[in-house]
This record gives C-alpha cells, sequence and structure tokens, in this order.
C-alpha cells in the first residue's frame, strides 16, 4: 500500500505572519492600556499614601518619598474630630442614592415609548432630548434656586435632589438599550394580553438590567461629585454633603496635607465600592448601550 504523499502547508507561514501581526499589536495596545491604568490609579494611590503618612514622612521630597515610614491613621482621627463626617456622609448617601433611584425609574420610564411604541412625534422629542445636552446646567441653576425658595425646600436634601430626577443622557442610554429587545417578545406578551406598564416591568427591564447598571454608576458617581450646586443650595453645615463640608478642610488644615489628603480618601472610597460592585454590570451595560 502506497503511502499518501504530505501536502505542503502553503498557508502556513501567512498564518503565523497574520498571529505575529497580531500579537505584537495586542501587545502595543495592552502595554498602552497598563500605562493608562498606572496614570490614572497613580493620583489617587499618592493620596492614600499620603494620607497615612506621620510627622516626620516627607512630603514633597526630591526623590518623592511614597511609601510612609511611619504609617498612622491619626490623620482620619483628626477630620472626625474637627468636621461631623458622619453627618456629611449621611446626607451624601441619601442624596445620591434618592437621585439614582429617580433616575433609573425616570430614564426607563421615558426610554421606553421611545424605543418600543409607535406614535407621531416620537422622534422629535428623542432629538429634542438629545439637543438638551448642549444646554450647560449652569443656565438652570437661578430659575431652580427660585423654584427652591418659592417651594420652600431651600436649605435641604430636595434642593440637590430634585432638579437631578431626569437626564437626557441617561434616557439616551436606556433608549439604545430598549431598542435591543427583541420585538418579538414583546408582540407575544400584547397576544397574551399584557398591558405596556407590565411589558415594560416584566420583559424590558429585566434583559437591560446591565444598562441599568450603567445609570446607576453614572448618577451615583455625579451625584456624589458634585460640589458647585449643593455649596449653593445647603448653606446650613448640618445639611452639607461629602465633598461641600470637606471643602472646610482647607480652612482647618491648611498647613497639613496629611490631614487633607485623609478627608480626600474618605470622599472617594464609597464610589470605589460601588464601582466594584456593579462593575460588569457596566461593562456590559455600556457596551450594549453602544451598540444599540
Amino acid at each position: 500500500m502506497e503511502k499518501a504523499e504530505a501536502i505542503p502547508a502553503r498557508g502556513v507561514p501567512r498564518f503565523r505572519a497574520l498571529s505575529t501581526r497580531r500579537l505584537a499589536t495586542a501587545s502595543v495596545w495592552y502595554a498602552l492600556l497598563i500605562l493608562i491604568a498606572l496614570v490614572t490609579v497613580f493620583p489617587f494611590a499618592w493620596i492614600l499614601l499620603t494620607s497615612i503618612k506621620g510627622p516626620t514622612d516627607l512630603l514633597f521630597s526630591t526623590p518623592p518619598q511614597l511609601l510612609p515610614h511611619d504609617p498612622t491613621f491619626e490623620n482620619y482621627g483628626h477630620v472626625l474630630d474637627a468636621l461631623p463626617i458622619p453627618k456629611f456622609f449621611v446626607n451624601s448617601i441619601a442624596a445620591s442614592s434618592a437621585t439614582t433611584i429617580f433616575n433609573v425609574l425616570v430614564a426607563s420610564m421615558a426610554a421606553y415609548p421611545l424605543a418600543k411604541l409607535r406614535f407621531r412625534g416620537r422622534e422629535a422629542i428623542f432629538y429634542l432630548l438629545l439637543a438638551t445636552l448642549i444646554v450647560p446646567a449652569q443656565l438652570t441653576y437661578i430659575p431652580s434656586y427660585l423654584l427652591a425658595r418659592t417651594f420652600n425646600y431651600y436649605d435641604s436634601l430636595p434642593a440637590i435632589i430634585l432638579p437631578s430626577l431626569a437626564s437626557a443622557f441617561n434616557i439616551f442610554l436606556m433608549r439604545q438599550a430598549f431598542r435591543g429587545v427583541p420585538n418579538e417578545l414583546i408582540d407575544a406578551a400584547r397576544v397574551d394580553g399584557a398591558r405596556e406598564w407590565r411589558i415594560w416591568l416584566q420583559i424590558a427591564m429585566p434583559l437591560v438590567r446591565p444598562t441599568l447598571a450603567t445609570v446607576a454608576i453614572f448618577t451615583f458617581v455625579t451625584s456624589w461629585n458634585d460640589f458647585l450646586w449643593p455649596s449653593l443650595m445647603l448653606p446650613t453645615p448640618d445639611n452639607k454633603t461629602l465633598p461641600v463640608g470637606l471643602a472646610a478642610l482647607l480652612s482647618f488644615f491648611s498647613s497639613d496635607f496629611r490631614s487633607v489628603a485623609a478627608g480626600v480618601t474618605m470622599t472617594v472610597v464609597p464610589i470605589l465600592i460601588f464601582f466594584v460592585v456593579l462593575q460588569r454590570q457596566f461593562v456590559r451595560g455600556l457596551g450594549g448601550a453602544l451598540k444599540g
């Protein structure tokens, strides 16, 4: 029996060349991403390390001293003694949580009909919402302030919650996500006699949970970090949010940057925890919204 002759694999060198090229390209991209990650993380790492430095550790030196030789948590104690941090923290949690919950509800309820219901003027309404994105938020401060004064909720948490109940950007993200929901599921539910609110709640909403997480993260971080509007609307110290209240550190510890760094760390840590919990849903939701 004659042996079969081996057929030369003419495509192998070309395949290897493509694989090598792809590997090189991927390596460059990964190196670039690692560099960007290091540049992004370094400021927070430096603030965190500065917050636990002792009196003998140098803050500004050449070469810089990154790791503390005498680590201590006394700086956090100084901040807690000087300011009512727990009260600021509760105010920030309450305002950010309420703003996030209402934004998720309003954005999803407004986006569903724009994506799945057919009515005259639907596209015009959607593009009108997008047009509001070019309007600076500062232009709404005066009418919002006058409303707060008129309805007597100035200097209270509703003063910073009510103007942020809805966001055109969040509606855009939710609309893109709802467009990815198969129409066959919605039509089948309608044939079975389900009303639109039930279709929205029990069919559409579970399918867009990643985008809901994205909207929640965007809204929570924005509300938590907001400084200008709360500083205008919350003059009473007991009503201040954490970023506004910590601004007083610049006067209490103008020459003690270690305590200022401790206060900044207190502000950032809750955001990091919130993002870590929802990071997988955030990535999936943002990718799905952009594809939609």
